[in-house]
């Protein structure tokens, strides 16, 4: 059922046959343009409160949720961390402020920041002694852990055609 939706949403010109690029949306969907452009549209949604297509460090920062009876509630989760990642991965140009290109870029797959993320969260995970440092011992007592990380498995990364 979920090959057929992922079909569904695939084949966008021909029901019962995939283009190049349709299969590997298919296939890949993290790879593929129509998906990177629409969640380009989503962070625009969520985060570009003045409309005019240009993320600020403010915009991506702060973040907004509605609250009851019509009141915005601003929640300052991870602020300073938020201000540091637009900095780092959004605004490539140093402008202050990021462009759909700067989006798309910080959207896409290659980014560097998928990798950052993944070593960041395995470090939380196996710092035992909260040192910010692994320790061989640390590594082995969550081998798990360590052997299916996208960074280490990188099979599990590719789909049933490279196995």
């Amino acid at each position: 059922m979920r090959d057929k939706a992922s079909w569904m949403e695939a084949a966008r010109s021909n029901p019962d046959a995939l283009t190049v690029d349709e299969f590997l949306a298919f296939t890949h969907p993290e790879s593929s343009a129509a998906n990177q452009l629409a969640l380009v549209d989503e962070l625009y949604d969520k985060f570009d409160r003045d409309g005019d297509e240009l993320l600020t460090e403010d915009e991506f920062a702060i973040l907004q949720t509605e609250g009851n009876n019509d009141e915005t509630v601003v929640v300052r989760q991870d602020e300073n961390e938020r201000r540091a990642e637009f900095r780092k991965s959004v605004d490539l140009n140093g402008d202050g402020r990021a462009d759909r290109r700067e989006l798309l870029h910080y959207v896409a797959p290659q980014s560097p920041r998928h990798s950052e993320h993944e070593a960041e969260a395995l470090l939380a995970l196996a710092d035992g002694d909260h040192d910010n440092m692994l320790s061989l011992d640390e590594i082995l007592a969550h081998p798990d852990l360590f052997l299916k990380s996208k960074m280490v498995d990188t099979g599990r990364s590719f789909h049933d055609e490279f196995k």
